[in-house]
């Protein structure tokens, strides 16, 4: 049995969509059923952003779960501002990305292959 998935962020604090979190409003990308124990999405908030993480088993069931920053999702004045995350887990912003109105049009964008958010 693989480490234990880290434990998710609060998400008490802006209205987000759980069902997203929890799994049962899948991402398009969404691990492939035999995979879901080694592969989750992941959602971190603090304050107005909320930080998408794609969760990895040890490769040899030894050890803890690791985590690499998927995208960044930033309210602002404009609306929901999409940011990715490069190699080293530094935050870009995408710029060719206009600020969306909902939140649910930001995920949107998170599967939309085009873009290449999950690799």
């Amino acid at each position: 049995m693989p480490g234990r998935r880290p434990k998710l962020g609060r998400q008490d604090e802006m209205d987000l969509p759980t069902d997203y979190w929890r799994g049962t409003l899948e991402p398009a990308t969404a691990p492939a059923e035999h995979a879901k124990a080694e592969v989750a999405v992941g959602c971190v908030v603090r304050g107005s952003a909320a930080v998408i993480t794609e969760e990895r088993a040890p490769w040899d069931g030894v050890g803890q779960w690791t985590l690499r920053r998927v995208a960044r999702l930033r309210r602002t004045d404009e609306g929901w501002q999409v940011d990715g995350a490069d190699r080293n887990g530094r935050w870009y912003p995408c710029d060719h990305l206009p600020a969306v109105p909902s939140l649910d049009e930001a995920l949107t964008v998170l599967d939309d292959p085009r873009h290449a958010f999950w690799g």
